[in-house]
């Protein structure tokens, strides 16, 4: 509504020297005579305030005093549009609210709030002022920041438009817009607390009484004192200072509450424009870096600092000046103690490296391509962009020392697992002849997926006695030093595996020149043509080979790709050594191992025996066996085909086992096993006999490990773990005995026809 001459205000101008003229004087000098104009035009104003609050001329004295101290401390941080009469009726309102909160207390409060009674009435000739009073500066305190300034400087403070335009920095009709909308909505919140009034009224009774509480005697001059002692530093007024600490929490506060939400948009732009750049290739960078958090995260969760092993001096310790061969080194039982020294630098040097990742490696299938291009190695690391360089360091194996060896991180999730990383030592890399036992390369297998911390081991020895030729294993005790950071560290329990290299091949083969292959691909023997580079990079050939050694993968792979049904069983038995792989498959399948060729396509190696020229296969990386890996739930592996065991398509494997030939070798040697070898009784013997000496070093590796262990082979009863979560490293535990009795049970029912087992699939086909 227009402003009308019943709702105009008197008016007065200010003096010459302006509110920032005097605060910048007061800033260069410091004195009291620098705040003695705004002591003398505000003081009124904030008294009345204060004694409008406070209802006592005592309190209302000393929140004054407290207000203009506090000015005086922040006169030089006031932005210059700071409105002063608006700052000070804000820190007047905080003053009086400590002020009450310190004669009171928290309990004298409550009680307060408890007990507190309705307003008296007041009296039928009540002035308009006496019943408007109690709520004002409450209602005014809710008005906006713009019509709040003009509503003080015009209706409290009595200033005219011209000289509240100057200070506002804006018009005199816009300050007078301010004024009416600002009185209009303070009359709205007085008739919301029972104080009707007119806003003409209001403007005149806010004129008239808003400054006109009367000021003690000699305030003024106390309150200069007061300024002049403390020239700006930290008053000595406690009011004055819990003022001051709470407009501090007050202005983080609003700048959190601004700033959050500000943030919060920025990432969320950010993120939206990352996200949409790691989205055209197949959001594989974004994928990568989750994994590696999500490994190392949850690793740190239930990770803890392992204790020295052994300790008892009957504890056997193996002496490896007595290894003449692989076989005096790799027993099953074996625990050799081992010790890797760096300095700081080669530690640093073991650290990860990023490539990039392999863009779109996630299939439409859902599973993931474990080949990348611009990596040195295959497998899930590789794709991710991440690379591992060796690095010097010396090793103590079984109370012999070794030199300036070789030293990198290995494996896949084992490489990113950093409480125990997995390593690979090469003894001969820097000091050529350097050697144990004829052996030049040693591999420390983390035992962090493997709750049972035997299924590898027990694993391979399947293998071996299936008469597939398997690495042999031993367990290790490591431990680490760093020249500045720790000294015999333990680390934990390690399985150390057999490489499968030249020596592997010499003992088994028969020759050092035997081609061996470590392939993963999803399509083993896919034809790619008639040169070999096509090939070179899936197939990665560990061993040297001839040209024509080159040309039978390559002619297998045609065979396999492109035969007839006829043709291919015909002719298969040339390339491929039926009951070897017979042997290997039945194996895969019994375990089950479907981190393999059965499911990803790797975690195997494959080579081509000299004296036959067929090829055969060797298992590799087996801690995922035994219904541990993740493709299927521990009952559907319980129950899985063994006349279709692979998952997916899979050319290879779907070929060979339509052959007649094959399928009778096959079942013969499941037969064969599952009576002989895959026995339970026989299994829960071995797996006690090996759990009776790896029991104590898990133990002293980790409380949370040894509970999983001891749940995992049967020497207490599975319970649930606070935290667990399917396939993490603190997952439920399956006792792996109990895997093998309903495992034995399902092939049994198959191979009698009573069955015909569970097909499994990818996640994206079920």
């Amino acid at each position: 509504m227009p402003l009308n001459h019943d709702m105009q205000v008197s008016s007065s101008t200010v003096p010459g020297t302006s509110d920032r003229e005097c605060l910048e004087s007061w800033g260069r000098h410091r004195d009291a005579e620098s705040l003695r104009t705004l002591v003398e035009r505000y003081l009124a104003f904030v008294h009345s305030s204060a004694m409008r609050r406070t209802g006592d001329a005592a309190q209302a004295a000393e929140a004054t005093r407290a207000v203009f101290l506090v000015l005086a401390r922040r006169a030089r941080r006031l932005r210059k549009k700071t409105v002063l009469a608006d700052w000070l009726f804000h820190v007047t309102a905080v003053a009086c609210r400590k002020l009450r909160q310190e004669r009171m207390g928290r309990l004298g409060r409550l009680w307060e709030w408890i007990s507190r009674k309705p307003s008296p009435a007041l009296p039928p000739d009540a002035t308009l002022w006496t019943r408007l009073a109690p709520q004002m500066d409450r209602a005014v305190e809710r008005l906006r920041t713009k019509q709040r300034s003009a509503v003080l400087l015009c209706a409290f403070l009595n200033r005219d438009f011209a000289s509240a335009a100057k200070v506002l920095g804006t018009s005199e009709r816009r300050v007078e817009k301010r004024l009416k909308r600002g009185v209009n909505n303070l009359a709205s919140r007085l008739r919301k607390r029972r104080a009707s009034v007119d806003p003409g009224a209001l403007a005149s009774a806010c004129a008239a009484e808003g400054c006109a509480a009367t000021v003690p005697e000699n305030l003024s001059i106390d309150i200069l004192r007061s300024v002049g002692a403390s020239r700006g530093q930290r008053p000595s007024l406690m009011l004055a200072r819990r003022t001051l600490n709470t407009l501090a929490w007050l202005r983080w506060r609003r700048r959190f509450m601004i700033g959050v939400p500000i943030v919060s948009v920025l990432i969320a732009i950010l993120g939206g424009i990352a996200l949409y750049i790691d989205s055209l290739s197949g959001h594989s960078r974004l994928i990568a870096e989750a994994t590696l958090w999500w490994v190392r995260v949850r690793g740190w969760q239930v990770a803890e600092m392992a204790r020295p092993w052994p300790t008892n001096t009957a504890t056997p310790r193996f002496d490896a000046s007595r290894v003449h061969n692989a076989q005096d080194l790799y027993r099953t039982t074996n625990i050799w103690l081992a010790h890797l020294s760096f300095r700081d630098e080669q530690w640093k040097a073991l650290e990860m490296k990023r490539i990039g990742p392999m863009p779109n490696f996630v299939r439409p299938d859902g599973m993931w391509l474990l080949r990348n291009p611009q990596a040195r190695r295959s497998g899930l690391v590789g794709v991710f962009g991440f690379e591992f360089d060796w690095t010097h360091a010396n090793l103590e194996l079984g109370g012999v020392a070794f030199t300036n060896v070789a030293a990198r991180v290995k494996g896949n999730a084992r490489s990113l697992y950093e409480p125990t990383r997995a390593y690979k030592v090469d003894l001969n890399k820097f000091v050529p002849g350097q050697k144990l036992g004829g052996l030049d390369e040693l591999t420390f297998n983390s035992l962090v997926w493997d709750y049972s911390c035997l299924g590898e081991a027990l694993g391979y020895e399947f293998f071996r006695e299936a008469g597939v030729p398997a690495p042999r294993t031993a367990y290790a005790w490591l431990s680490a030093s760093v020249t500045t950071r720790w000294e015999q560290k333990p680390l934990g329990l390690y399985l150390m595996v057999e490489p499968v290299d030249n020596h592997f091949a010499a003992e088994r083969f028969g020759s050092k020149a035997t081609p061996v292959f470590k392939p993963v691909t999803y399509n083993l023997f896919e034809h790619l043509g008639d040169e070999w580079s096509a090939y070179a990079p899936i197939y990665d050939l560990k061993t040297k080979a001839t040209p024509e050694q080159r040309r039978r993968v390559i002619d297998f792979a045609r065979l396999v790709s492109s035969a007839t049904d006829a043709e291919f069983a015909a002719r298969v038995g040339d390339f491929l050594d039926l009951d070897e792989f017979a042997r290997f498959l039945a194996g895969e399948v019994l375990l089950p191992n479907y981190d393999s060729i059965l499911a990803d396509g790797q975690n195997f190696y494959m080579y081509l025996d000299p004296r036959s020229n067929k090829f055969g296969f060797i298992p590799w990386d087996l801690d995922a066996a035994w219904g541990e890996f993740w493709i299927a739930s521990k009952a559907e592996q319980e129950r899985a085909s063994v006349w279709h065991p692979w998952v997916g398509e899979n050319r290879f494997v779907e070929r060979v086992m339509a052959v007649e030939e094959f399928r009778r070798v096959y079942r013969s040697h499941l037969e064969d096993f599952l009576s002989r070898l895959y026995a339970p009784d026989r299994l829960r013997r071995r797996i006690d006999e090996i759990a009776a000496v790896i029991r104590d070093p898990i133990a002293a590796q980790s409380a949370f490990r040894l509970d999983k262990f001891e749940q995992a082979v049967g020497l207490r009863p599975v319970h649930p773990s606070p935290g667990e979560s399917p396939n993490s490293f603190n997952r439920p535990v399956h006792e792996i005995n109990r895997f093998i009795d309903k495992r034995a049970e399902s092939v049994r029912r198959q191979l009698d026809g009573k069955s015909k087992g569970l097909i499994l699939k990818y996640p994206k086909e079920e």
